[in-house]
């Protein structure tokens, strides 16, 4: 049973989170230059199906949360394992210069560490308040994540701690955040070639 002081919590993460997924479902539907068989789309689908996999993660633990009476244990169990066979799946992929998308798994193997523990405390006990404290901050750890790897989406660039302070320290983007330019009037006003 869900203590009424979380309510509120639920229903705030609940209605974010939906709105979240929307705007990612119109960011995805407005890229046309990650086309099937252009390059990195491989890595583009990816890096959208695990911005949608932690919102849906979000919406689905806010709205059993709200339902009288369920046993949220099972919720949060349940959908760590569906987290966790999508982190190994990307471990698979292999996008290009991109390499594997080890920091992306490393998130998605966090997420799935502290939900699938909050859901077997709540199945033990299911009035377990940290329990449930721990799965309110892994809502807002699904949406940070989901928020961040939308945003790489959008940008078309590497947002991770590594690209970020590198770009900071020395201004220099890594080579999978450029973007090449098309020369409007021939081979002398395209930009030097970058090796």
């Amino acid at each position: 049973m869900m203590p009424e002081e979380y309510r509120d919590f639920f229903t705030a993460a609940a209605g974010a989170t939906g709105a979240l997924a929307g705007l990612l479902f119109v960011a995805i539907s407005l890229a046309p230059h990650q086309g099937a068989g252009t390059a990195g789309s491989t890595g583009f689908r990816t890096l959208a199906s695990a911005a949608l996999l932690v919102f849906t993660d979000a919406l689905v633990l806010s709205l059993a949360a709200l339902v009288p009476g369920v046993d949220l244990g099972w919720w949060s169990a349940a959908g760590g394992l569906c987290v966790l066979a999508f982190a190994l799946a990307a471990l698979r992929v292999r996008d290009g210069a991109a390499g594997r998308p080890y920091g992306l798994a490393a998130g998605l193997l966090s997420i799935v560490v502290f939900e699938i523990w909050a859901g077997i405390l709540l199945v033990r006990d299911p009035s377990d308040l940290g329990a449930v404290r721990v799965l309110c901050y892994l809502v807002v750890a699904d949406l940070i994540c989901g928020m961040a790897w939308a945003w790489q989406l959008a940008s078309m660039r590497d947002t991770g701690l590594v690209a970020s302070l590198r770009l900071l320290a020395r201004g220099e983007e890594t080579a999978s955040a450029t973007v090449t330019r098309q020369a409007p009037d021939g081979p002398e006003d395209a930009p030097p070639p970058s090796g």
